[in-house]
């Protein structure tokens, strides 16, 4: 099956997310890729859901191909947690006209927007801009959405029993573990070598996590909202997307209330009050194989005085994010960074690009540099690291 010759398709138009600019310009032919795209990543396969996604034009730059693209390499290195943050993903995407999931994420989608984004929408019909374009960014970039989505309203339970099928079906009994957790408090103690550490605000103890790089969310005083949810590994919690960085009075108060929803009335006071700017919610990056987001690396992986034309040419379409993240990993193998830097390798080393370059850096006598990276990150960075180190071995050998 192939992006080139999809079947014929009734699919109707995509919705509010996509805009109605796109929507206008979907051919029926367009449209059988949309739906052979959202069939194949139901069922698990990124690779042909990224073919059919290639297909539309009007797709090409889109956050959700970049999302495909990481996953399609991926096929075979998958772990139990990325196969619930993509069911997890997916759920808030499924807008099918006449199932309850559709339903689910309208409901979700209205709530977040009349919740923390009225002022927006109001902005835009006073200036007679076009308001779709304030929801479109809230169902694609907004944090309170994604999080009402999948649990509050059940979209991730809903998904799991109606949609996912296949390969996808099967891997996601994790998923199944991570319906129904609970918005928590807590403050970041450490993120390292020794990996990371926060503490639960709700009974006030330390609880180490799997290290994804949640600590480049955490700001200056380490106070966070998110979920913990079993990880498949070692450690066995981890946050189920990028934490939410706040401050200590709304972290504290999402750590002692006890209702479900507790956490939207204490975001609403805390922007309503001044104590947070809503920009907090967005996020380009829906990031699923790594906390580290996007210009993270271009920053990490950028010299400073190279910094504002790099920012330039990423927003003219330019892979600055690949190129960041292959200058990240010859600085590793070179040895010119340090353990800190642990989660931007291992962000750097799951990017398509940056791994499709990756084996010229398995040098002879990197082997135990290599090594001693994939001591500090989880699978399926470490998987890739070992692979290099394994190169690097043989390339000495038969120098």
């Amino acid at each position: 099956m192939t992006a080139q010759t999809p079947p014929p398709s009734e699919s109707p138009a995509p919705g509010f997310r996509r805009g109605r600019r796109v929507a206008d310009e979907m051919t029926p032919d367009y449209l059988a890729f949309v739906e052979s795209a959202n069939a194949a990543e139901r069922a698990g396969d990124a690779e042909t859901a990224l073919a059919y996604h290639r297909g539309v034009p009007m797709f090409h730059r889109s956050a959700h191909s970049v999302v495909l693209r990481q996953l399609a390499g991926l096929a075979d290195e998958m772990t139990p947690w990325v196969w619930a943050r993509w069911a997890a993903y997916q759920c808030t995407r499924t807008e099918d006209p006449g199932t309850e999931a559709a339903e689910i994420v309208r409901a979700a989608l209205g709530c977040a927007v009349e919740l923390f984004h009225q002022d927006d929408l109001t902005a835009a019909y006073d200036a007679g801009g076009d308001p779709v374009r304030v929801i479109a960014r809230a169902a694609g970039e907004d944090w309170a959405f994604h999080q009402l989505c999948t649990y509050e309203f059940g979209g991730l339970a809903e998904f799991l029993d109606s949609f996912a099928t296949a390969r996808l079906e099967h891997e996601c009994g994790l998923a199944q573990e991570w319906v129904g957790a609970r918005m928590g408090g807590y403050r970041l103690e450490s993120s390292g070598p020794a990996g990371l550490v926060v503490r639960d605000l709700a009974d006030d103890r330390m609880v180490s996590l799997l290290d994804l790089g949640a600590h480049v969310h955490a700001g200056l005083d380490g106070w966070l909202i998110g979920r913990l949810v079993p990880s498949g590994t070692e450690p066995t919690l981890m946050f189920d997307t990028r934490p939410l960085p706040v401050n200590e009075q709304t972290a504290r108060r999402c750590a002692d209330d006890g209702a479900p929803a507790a956490w939207v009335a204490a975001l609403d006071d805390a922007f309503n009050e001044g104590r947070l700017d809503r920009s907090i919610l967005f996020s380009e990056d829906r990031e699923l194989v790594t906390d580290v987001p996007c210009l993270g690396l271009v920053e990490r992986g950028t010299p400073r005085p190279a910094l504002a034309q790099t920012m330039h040419q990423l927003a003219q379409g330019r892979d600055e994010v690949g190129r960041a993240s292959l200058r990240i990993l010859r600085a590793a193998g070179e040895g010119s960074l340090g353990e800190l830097d642990a989660a931007y390798v291992a962000a750097a080393v799951v990017n398509p690009h940056a791994w499709g370059e990756a084996e010229r850096l398995a040098m002879p006598g990197r082997a135990v540099t290599w090594r001693r990276w994939a001591e500090l990150v989880p699978d399926p960075a470490r998987g890739r690291l070992l692979r290099l180190a394994r190169r690097a071995e043989r390339e000495g050998e038969a120098a």
